[in-house]
């Protein structure tokens, strides 16, 4: 930029010393010539001419200011065809192409649109993509169901040892998820009726079969047994008349398939006519009633006007908490996840939650260990947080899961109400992380974390699950049953029924390559955008200021070889005029005026004004304005005035006679006849010899 100022300031006070030096001119001309409107009409015509062209010189030294943007016009502009219009060339194109490709680099690190199409494509909305994916997930969801069953029974029931269980399993079951129903609601929310149909996966199963036999406890007699332990004298006899006419036993044997999803029940079928409030159902059976979602509906989040919480929970039944549970921590569910999408934009420190109908309450998942890789996405660890069930003896928060203020061992929850009454309790399978005494009244119990652990892997920008393990095990929690002879053996006992694992090992080829897209490729939006936008812009400035720079210095050049021109044509028509060859002219010594153009003896006066003023212009004026006049050359290295010269006319009219005329001191008129050279005004900046 620099070099740029140095020849801008060249180029233009070469203009103004020469507007000072042909006003100094003007003043010595017109005061001491006497010259009037009468005088000699080839003087005239000299004077008259000169004064136009100084008169143009101001026009330009007033027009060509130093401001910045006029200066680089003047550089990314060209003539046409030697027009004085000026049409942009290709430099001023880049240019600005080089300022807007910047500007929007400045735009995409600002406004960051990656991240407003992301957001955008969370929210739920009829019809669009994220909203089909959570109404019907295209995820291969599965629940493997491990059945304890009793290898001991006569000898527990009779009391000559401890019970005994061997786990049997996997029985595998495909479960389709979907939400139905559903209803967009003014508030920004969408109602729906949950659905999660269960298929048998015989393959998964290995060699178990839905009609393996085994020996496992009589849900409704016990169930029933235990509601009414603490009931009036004449309401347990009326249950112990009820047991022995309809032969009950405390411990049956029964299918597999028959103790998931129900068995035919004398107790149940009474019940469920006697009782209808409180049993609705002549079938007894865990995994049956734990996918019993006919009474349910739920609200969710559209995400609107915040993304990151589409897909979770607004209310449950119509209500923000669980009515089994009081205080927020234990009952609230809204922003919680069913395990389709959690939340989007989880911080590394921020728990999120979780709740399932099943487990009867919400639960939180903490992020545990380094980033991992599923195919080709990258997620988190997240695991149930710690002492999650220890019912306030370490954590404190925790005493809300009381049921009525009765707090189980550590290691168990109360969810009876969630279970039609039944004593059911839940815990880690094998009771893991659980009191001592769980695992000694049972035999058959052997905890393992690597086994027993459930984890979610979550991709914490969209809250999408790449592969999920959720472990629980259901169990029945007896208290004091000595009321009942026939089932006093249970006095105190927790007993596992059974435990299960919903699982996702991964996503979908079709759907992790569609995510891939979203969270691996398109990100690079940004970061590609911002640089290539800086690199294109300052490499186009780049280019057309240098391009520019070039291109004044090949005006210089130019103006520098026309100036050597012109002494050297001026040398030329010295010789010709017949001056001796030690007289010679030097770039110091001598000016040669373009402002007065060749002379000649008009016909009248006003002919010789009109030749006069029709020279044309040099190539050198088409090319720069600034080159108009004698002295508009580069003058750097020089310690004179520039010397100058303009095109001899070759025009055929000639001067009539042979006649000198003096304007002043230092200009001479030569007139020449048509055998001699042409006509040329010089003027001497200084006496020769």
């Amino acid at each position: 930029m620099k070099e740029f100022s140095k020849m801008f300031a060249r180029r233009y006070s070469s203009v103004s010393r020469d507007v000072e030096a042909s006003n100094h001119r003007q003043s010595a001309v017109a005061p001491g010539s006497g010259l009037s409107t009468d005088a000699d009409p080839a003087v005239a015509c000299a004077a008259q001419a000169a004064l136009q062209r100084i008169q143009r010189r101001k026009s330009l030294k007033a027009n060509r200011s130093m401001n910045p943007i006029d200066i680089l016009s003047s550089f990314f502009n060209e003539p046409i065809q030697g027009k004085r219009n000026r049409v942009p060339t290709r430099l001023f194109i880049l240019l600005v192409i080089g300022f807007l490709a910047i500007i929007t680099a400045t735009l995409i690190k600002v406004l960051e649109p990656y991240d407003l199409i992301f957001k955008w494509k969370l929210i739920m909305t009829e019809g669009g993509e994220i909203f089909n994916l959570w109404a019907q997930p295209p995820v291969d969801l599965y629940i493997k169901i491990y059945l304890f069953n009793i290898t001991n029974a006569k000898a527990f029931l009779a009391g000559r040892e401890q019970l005994r269980v061997e786990q049997v399993g996997p029985y595998v079951y495909k479960e389709i998820m979907t939400h139905e129903n559903v209803t967009f609601n003014a508030n920004n929310t969408m109602s729906s009726t949950p659905s999660h149909p269960l298929v048998w996966q015989e393959e998964m199963s290995g060699n178990c079969r839905e009609d393996d036999e085994v020996v496992m406890l009589n849900i409704a007699m016990l169930a029933i047994s235990h509601l009414t332990a603490n009931h009036p004298f004449l309401v347990r006899m009326a249950l112990k008349t009820l047991l022995l006419s309809t032969k009950s036993e405390p411990i049956v044997r029964a299918t597999a398939k028959e103790f998931m999803f129900g068995y035919p029940s004398a107790l149940a079928t009474l019940g469920n006519t006697f009782l209808p409030n409180w049993i609705s159902f002549e079938k007894v059976g865990l995994i049956d009633r734990m996918y019993d979602f006919s009474t349910d509906f739920e609200t969710f989040y559209t995400g609107v006007p915040n993304p990151a919480l589409s897909g979770l929970y607004a209310s449950y039944r119509g209500e923000t908490t669980l009515p089994q549970w009081d205080g927020d921590h234990c009952s609230n569910i809204e922003f919680a996840s069913d395990g389709t999408k959690f939340k989007s934009f989880i911080q590394p420190n921020e728990t999120v939650k979780f709740f399932r109908k099943s487990m009867c309450r919400p639960i939180n998942l903490y992020r545990v260990g380094n980033e991992k890789t599923y195919g080709s996405l990258k997620g988190y660890n997240y695991v149930f947080e710690d002492n999650a069930f220890d019912n306030g003896a370490t954590n404190e928060a925790n005493k809300c899961f009381c049921r009525k203020g009765d707090c189980q061992p550590v290691g168990l929850i109360d969810v009876t109400d969630c279970y039609y009454g039944f004593p059911i309790s839940l815990s880690f399978p094998h009771f893991m992380n659980g009191d001592e005494e769980l695992q000694k009244n049972v035999t058959g119990i052997s905890p393992d974390p690597d086994k027993h652990s459930s984890t979610f892997v979550i991709q914490p920008e969209s809250g999408l699950p790449l592969s999920l393990s959720v472990k629980v095990q259901i169990n029945m929690h007896f208290k004091d049953l000595s009321n009942f002879p026939v089932v006093s053996v249970f006095n105190h006992l927790t007993v596992p029924m059974l435990w299960f694992e919903i699982m996702m090992s991964k996503l979908p080829d079709s759907l992790d390559s569609r995510f891939n897209f979203y969270l691996n490729i398109l990100p690079l939006v940004n970061p590609l955008g911002f640089w290539s936008g800086i690199l294109l812009g300052i490499s186009l400035l780049g280019y057309a200021i240098t391009k520019a720079t070039l291109h004044m210095s090949t005006f210089s050049r130019r103006a520098a070889n026309i100036t050597d021109v012109k002494y050297v044509r001026a040398n030329l028509i010295q010789n010709i005029a017949g001056e001796t060859a030690n007289h010679a002219y030097s770039a110091c010594d001598i000016k040669l005026l373009d402002d007065i153009s060749v002379v000649r003896h008009p016909v009248n006066k006003q002919t010789v004004q009109d030749s006069a003023l029709s020279s044309k212009t040099t190539y050198a004026l088409d090319m720069e304005p600034a080159l108009l006049d004698t002295s508009d050359s580069s003058d750097e290295g020089r310690d004179c005035d520039i010397v100058s010269i303009s095109r001899t006319s070759t025009s055929t009219r000639y001067c009539a006679d042979e006649k000198k005329c003096c304007l002043g001191d230092d200009i001479r008129v030569e007139c020449f006849t048509e055998s001699r050279a042409p006509l040329t005004i010089l003027k001497r900046e200084e006496q020769l010899h």
